[in-house]
C-alpha cells in the first residue's frame, strides 16, 4: 500500500543539469510510490461558474485529468468554498450542498476516473484502482449555520476538513483578513464545533483564522489540525494570513501539517512586488 505525501519541494536553483535530472527522477519515484495529496483545489466553485469537462485537457483553470495524471496527483481535496456573503444572505448551507452535488455529478459522469472517499481505506482502494480520489474539504464553516446537526450532515456527505472561516469573521471564528474581531478568536460555538469535529473525524483547518483563533484551536483540539493552504509569515512580514515560525512549530509539535500556498502574494512581500 502506498504511503501518503502531502508536499514535495525540490530545490533546483544553482544545481547543474545532472543534479536537476537526478532530483526530477527522485520526484517521479516518490510520486509513483506514494499517494500525492493537494489540500485545496477550487474545482467545485469553478464548475459552478462554467460548464467544462475536466476529464479532458482544458485551456482554463488549474485542474484537469491529463495534468493531474502527468503530475502524479492521486487525491486532490475538492474545496467546497463558501463566499463570505453567503452567510450574510443565509444561503451558505444550500450553496455548500450544491457544490458537493457538482462533485458527485462529476463522479457519476466519469465513474472510471473519479471517486469520493468516505474513509482512508476507500481512498487507498480508489488510488490502487487507478482512480483520482476526491476527498472533500469545506472552506468557510459558514455553511454549518450554528448547528451541530448540520455539521453531521456534511460529515455524512463526505466533508473531511473544514476551514473555520474565510475572508470575513463568521459565527465560528475571527478571520485574519477582517479588522472586525467580534470573538477575540473563536466564538463559544466555534469552540464547541472544534470538539465535535474531533469526534466526527473532520480535520480542523486553521488557514484564514486570526492568530488568537489559531492558538485557541490548538489548545482545544485533542487531535492534530491542519493548515490546508497557508505559507510562512517570515517571508511576508505583517501578513497575518500566513503563519509565523512559532505557529508552524506549534502545529508540528501537535502532529499537524502546513501545506504551502504558492500564489505570489503568499510567498513574496507585497512591498517589493
Amino acid at each position: 500500500m502506498r504511503k501518503m505525501i502531502f508536499v514535495i519541494i525540490l530545490v533546483l536553483g544553482g544545481c547543474n543539469k545532472t543534479s536537476q535530472n537526478d532530483q526530477y527522477a527522485l520526484a517521479q519515484q516518490l510520486v509513483n510510490q506514494n499517494i500525492l495529496i493537494d489540500g485545496y483545489i477550487d474545482l467545485p466553485y469553478r464548475l459552478s461558474k462554467e460548464n467544462t469537462d475536466v476529464s479532458l485537457s482544458t485551456s482554463v483553470g488549474d485542474f484537469d485529468v491529463p495534468r493531474a495524471k502527468a503530475g502524479g496527483l492521486n487525491a486532490p481535496f475538492m474545496s467546497i468554498y463558501i463566499p463570505a456573503e453567503k452567510e450574510v444572505d443565509g444561503t451558505a448551507t444550500e450553496y455548500a450542498n450544491q457544490l458537493i452535488d457538482r462533485i458527485e455529478d462529476l463522479v457519476t459522469a466519469h465513474p472510471n476516473i473519479f471517486a469520493i472517499p468516505n474513509t482512508l481505506q476507500q481512498l487507498n482502494n480508489q488510488v490502487e484502482q487507478g482512480k483520482i480520489s476526491l476527498p472533500l474539504g469545506m472552506e468557510n464553516g459558514a455553511a454549518i449555520n450554528g448547528s451541530i446537526e448540520t455539521l453531521r450532515h456534511f460529515q455524512r456527505r463526505g466533508v473531511r476538513y473544514i476551514t473555520l472561516t474565510h475572508s470575513k469573521s463568521n459565527h465560528i471564528s475571527d478571520s485574519s483578513y477582517d479588522e472586525s474581531r467580534p470573538w477575540g478568536g473563536l466564538s463559544d460555538f466555534g469552540s464547541q464545533l472544534v470538539m465535535e469535529m474531533n469526534k466526527l473525524g473532520i480535520m480542523v483547518d486553521v488557514s484564514h483564522v486570526s492568530d488568537k483563533a489559531f492558538w485557541q484551536v490548538l489548545e482545544i483540539s485533542s487531535v492534530p489540525v491542519i493548515a490546508s493552504h497557508s505559507s510562512a509569515r517570515h517571508f511576508t512580514p505583517g501578513f497575518e494570513r500566513n503563519m509565523s515560525d512559532a505557529m508552524i512549530k506549534a502545529l508540528a509539535d501537535q502532529g499537524g501539517i502546513i501545506m504551502i500556498n504558492f500564489g505570489s502574494t503568499f510567498i513574496i512581500n507585497s512591498a517589493i512586488l
